[in-house]
């Protein structure tokens, strides 16, 4: 019994101890603590707030000649975008940190006279030491997040019906084109099958003929009947009755 006893005891013992193991919870992320990714966010944007527009320029130019110094390059030019419209710095704000997957986002907000700014810092979980992307960006309130979305929506429908539009006129000239090659195509068949009218003094010349011949036969009816050349007078004109 008092063998059996010591073995349910020692059981019980075991899986005490491995509760308890189990439940100790792990505070850090990727093998640093919120605070360590706290204070990496706070201190890179309190050295941003102290400089100016030539000073980030001088710093962009600088570390772009180093091929590791992509992201900083991107958060400088993100910050220098966003220079006039934050204004003072104030302070630090709001700071978030989580996990997903492999991947670990930090963000902080940085309190501004004109308008706050959110930085981001992503890191991969299998090395912490330096983020793999950096930005900031302004921050919107819900009411300017709302009217962007409405004026996108806005330009959105108008660029849609411009095109509805431009597409119906092109579907009408596909519609009106062949009528008018059609009309063209008539008028010149009808052109060349219309016949060609010559207008010619035929009968005119006929006319005038017939009064020369009638001419030199009364001549010679007058010569023959007073015996008289036909050269001592002259016909000068015919009246005819019908």
């Amino acid at each position: 019994m008092k063998n059996k006893l010591k073995i349910c005891l020692c059981t019980l013992a075991l899986a005490l101890g491995l509760m308890a193991c189990g439940g100790q919870k792990d505070d850090t992320l990727g093998g640093r603590t919120e605070a360590d990714y706290q204070s990496e966010l706070s201190s890179m944007l309190t050295q941003l707030s102290t400089l100016n527009e030539a000073a980030i320029d001088y710093n962009i130019s600088y570390i772009s000649s180093y091929e590791d110094g992509a992201t900083l390059v991107t958060l400088l030019e993100d910050y220098k975008d966003c220079y006039d419209e934050s204004n003072e710095y104030v302070g630090i704000g709001e700071f978030n940190v989580e996990k997903s997957g492999k991947t670990i986002t930090a963000t902080l907000i940085g309190d501004y006279s004109k308008r706050d700014l959110k930085m981001t810092f992503v890191y991969s979980t299998l090395d912490t030491s330096t983020p793999n992307a950096m930005n900031i960006e302004p921050v919107y309130t819900l009411g300017e997040t709302m009217q962007k979305a409405a004026l996108n929506t806005v330009m959105g429908i108008l660029i849609v019906f411009c095109m509805l539009v431009v597409m119906s006129g092109v579907i009408k000239l596909f519609e009106i084109i062949p009528k008018l090659e059609k009309k063209s195509k008539e008028k010149k068949e009808g052109a060349v099958a219309a016949p060609v009218v010559s207008k010619t003094p035929a009968p005119a010349v006929k006319n005038e003929t017939d009064d020369l011949q009638l001419v030199a036969v009364i001549a010679a009816a007058i010569a023959a009947s007073t015996g008289a050349s036909t050269d001592s007078f002259v016909v000068r004109s015919i009246k005819k009755r019908h």
